[in-house]
């Protein structure tokens, strides 16, 4: 269920023809019948299947490697050690500090060594007779644990000459918030792999003002992102020493560039492949990708590497484990006066963890005077973390949102009436010193106090929380071509995944601006060789950025056959008008697309339009939702009865897909507040790494999902749209989190909200 509510502006009062209409998405019907082809399907003439070994331990030195035997073994092609690529391990790149342990393992799934083999069994057998011996040592586990002084310091391989911070991802999600990089010196804390601080004001005198002050501490648990289709890759190297690569990713131009790096060619000797991709979330930035370039290199032959579920549970990149402490104070009037709040935010065995982003946006929906904000980024012996949908956001969020329910408690307020007393408004500043243009913050509040659930009567044991959430959006270089064909369709080629509804976007884009039915556009991701550079699939930056690009590409393309019809018809440019693919001129004569493009095949040549374009200042979006929940206080069980999900999603494009976004969204962010954890033994495994004990929600175990989109259109955006993609899962988990505390009475601090951590709290003694 959907409502729109719109908002007067010079954007929303033009009569669109194909934007603003909803359209099933064009690659629907390949994926639900089968017909779609995704990594995984690919294979090559003599192609070899990868397999590797792991370690079983969080800490361990590695005292004896052998791998004769599995050498040896019938089918194997070749094994991989750390010694076959040890001019590796210092490079400063994406994804290869971990591509094999060398001496120590710093985490439980470390790959020690990988084995190419003529088929998937062998590959299997010679894996299993890899012998390695390890001398366990103490596993670090807690970030806040890690941070003490006293505690063993993390070391990585190579150290002496420091530790590359790699924010490339962060950036790719989150670039549209600047500011990323303002760190500071690394304290004289323990294993801090970096840290960020931000101040305003006094936030001493702000407390000083504050009548009422709440403060605690919030967990979030590590979580996956639970794609459909594991991490998959598929390399191949010619005699010329040129690299193809077809892999499940979100950035292939990114992959590109990583790869090159790494193995140290140049990048017009690479060509990465995207096929379809079944989901990423932000994961899917090849996290396996170094590992299987560098096996085929060795193999001589291509290689395919699949993981396997618990392979991806256990070894990707899920979203960290995140202690957010917040400490908030309001005066009578319900004004927030001051806030001191701190991240410690896992990032696993190795830096690039969302942190920067995730401290900004503690302050990023309230108008807060006075704040000091830090963020730590803290090293420890699991996986290394990765992006998330909003990363970072939905952590904290539970924190913040937490806080200001509790305030507007004690403060006397209805809560979502003191959100929007203290909510963001355009002309404000993020912590970063960026200052807001017009902003939905306040149209999604307002949505929410309009709907029927704010005034739903709550039964016995029901509780309604609030939640409000914000995303800086991605910002990358974007680049699109626009093809007329003889028959009067059109190609817009580009070289970004299909994910989210993007290319049913960017057709309804270009249709819009060339004058066409939707049926006549398709929309084609190229390769890296033949596509134009196009950002990566993250951070709800692709109708952000690809789509000006294919609007500018598709009006170059028009204005080509505009020139040439007029030339044709005997009039000025400025009097045609288009009407479905006709040209009309004001004498009667009309030429169609069709015709145009065949003249120009006979006379200047084929009909190509270009497009480029950066984004400037950050446009961000901003979502809220309402939850309520019961909660059976004899099983700790929470069900979520009802749920909406409101997003100022400014001239939505296909409002179809952006209302798909939200719903699926939201599903998550519930996930997030009820059942799905990563959780790790005392050993530093992961105890539960299948989808039969890593519990992800289903159909039946929510409401139907409802939504409100309002509309502050932005300039920055195509044709007023805003980002839409990450906003909706920021405030779902914190909601549900709220509306269990009005159930139970009794604050809750650590999420996921199982049904045996509330039925803890419910049988404690607090308050």
């Amino acid at each position: 269920m959907s409502e729109v509510l719109d908002r007067p502006s010079i954007r929303t009062a033009h009569a669109f023809k194909v934007i603003g209409q909803p359209a099933p998405r064009i690659d629907g019907p390949e994926k639900v019948t089968g017909a779609a082809k995704f990594t995984a399907d690919y294979t090559l003439p003599g192609t070899a299947i990868a397999k590797v070994v792991r370690s079983p331990h969080a800490h361990a030195r590695i005292t004896r490697l052998d791998v004769s035997k599995a050498e040896a073994y019938p089918g194997v092609v070749c094994v991989l050690t750390a010694r076959d690529i040890a001019d590796l391990e210092r490079e400063p790149t994406s994804r290869n500090h971990n591509v094999l342990a060398r001496t120590q393992v710093l985490y439980a799934g470390h790959p020690v060594a990988a084995v190419a083999a003529s088929t998937r069994e062998a590959a299997e057998e010679a894996v299993a007779l890899i012998e390695v011996e390890y001398e366990v040592l103490a596993p670090i586990l807690d970030p806040l644990e890690s941070i003490r002084r006293e505690t063993a310091t993390i070391v990585h391989e190579g150290a002496e000459e420091g530790v590359h911070i790699d924010r490339s991802e962060e950036q790719i999600h989150a670039g549209g918030a600047g500011g990323l990089a303002e760190e500071d010196e690394i304290a004289e804390l323990n294993n801090v792999s970096s840290q960020v601080h931000f101040k305003r004001g006094d936030v001493n005198a702000g407390f000083a003002q504050a009548d009422f002050v709440v403060e605690g501490r919030w967990i979030s648990n590590s979580v996956h992102q639970s794609y459909l289709e594991p991490h998959s890759t598929l390399a191949a190297w010619d005699a010329q020493g040129n690299l193809s690569i077809w892999c499940s990713t979100q950035a292939q131009f990114h992959i590109r560039d990583m790869i090159a790096r790494m193995v140290k060619i140049p990048i017009s000797k690479v060509r990465v492949v995207s096929p379809e991709i079944g989901g990423g979330f932000g994961a899917k930035f090849g996290v396996m990708v170094p590992l299987t370039v560098l096996l085929a290199r060795k193999a001589g032959v291509p290689v395919k590497h699949v993981l396997t579920r618990s392979e991806d549970l256990v070894a990707a990149t899920p979203a960290p484990y995140t202690v957010t402490e917040v400490k908030l104070g309001a005066n009578r009037a319900g004004k927030i006066t001051a806030m001191k709040a701190r991240v410690v935010m896992d990032t696993g065995a190795y830096p690039g963890a969302p942190m920067s982003i995730a401290t900004i946006l503690l302050a990023g929906s309230y108008e807060i005077p006075h704040f000091e904000l830090d963020g730590y980024e803290v090293l420890t012996n699991k996986a290394s973390v990765g992006a998330y949908r909003a990363p970072g956001a939905p952590n904290v969020a539970f924190g913040v949102e937490a806080a200001v329910e509790a305030l507007a408690a004690r403060v006397g307020i209805d809560p979502l009436e003191f959100r929007l007393r203290n909510v963001i408004e355009e002309g404000g500043k993020w912590p970063n010193g960026n200052t807001l243009p017009a902003i939905g913050a306040r149209s999604v509040l307002e949505a929410l106090r309009a709907h029927p659930i704010s005034k739903q009567v709550l039964k016995q044991d029901e509780g309604r929380g609030y939640a409000i959430g914000a995303w800086p959006g991605g910002a990358g270089a974007a680049s699109a071509y626009c093809r007329a064909n003889p028959d009067g369709t059109f190609q817009i080629i580009t070289g970004t995944n299909n994910l989210t509804g993007s290319t049913t976007s960017l057709a309804q884009i270009a249709a819009e601006e060339l004058g066409v039915p939707l049926a006549l556009v398709k929309v084609v991701t190229a390769d890296t060789d033949s596509g134009p550079h196009s950002p990566a699939a993250g951070g709800s930056q692709i109708l952000y950025t690809m789509g000006h690009a294919a609007s500018l590409a598709a009006k170059a393309c028009r204005e080509q056959m505009l020139d040439l019809a007029a030339r044709h018809l005997g009039v000025e440019k400025a009097q045609l008008t288009v009407d479905g693919g006709v040209v009309k001129a004001p004498n009667g004569k009309v030429l169609t697309y069709r015709r145009i493009a065949d003249l120009a095949m006979q006379g200047p040549g084929p009909i190509v339009g270009s497009g480029a374009h950066r984004p400037g200042r950050p446009f961000p979006g901003y979502a809220a939702t309402c939850a309520i929940v019961h909660v059976d206080r004899e099983t700790g069980q929470t069900t979520v009865r009802r749920v909406v999900t409101a997003q100022d999603a400014g001239t939505a494009i296909n409002p179809m897909s952006v209302e798909g976004q939200m719903q699926g969204a939201t599903v998550q962010g519930i996930g997030m507040a009820l059942t799905e954890e990563l959780i790790y033994n005392q050993d530093g495994r992961v105890a539960n790494p299948t989808l039969l004990d890593y519990r992800l929600l289903t159909c039946g175990d929510l409401p139907s999902i409802e939504t409100v989109l309002t509309s502050v259109p932005t300039e920055a955006g195509p044709y007023g749209a805003r980002i839409v993609g990450e906003p909706p899962i920021i405030p779902p988990g914190a909601a549900v989190g709220n509306a269990i505390v009005h159930a139970i009475g009794k604050p809750v601090y650590t999420f996921p909200a199982t049904p045996e951590r509330v039925f803890r709290v419910l049988h404690s003694n607090s308050a």
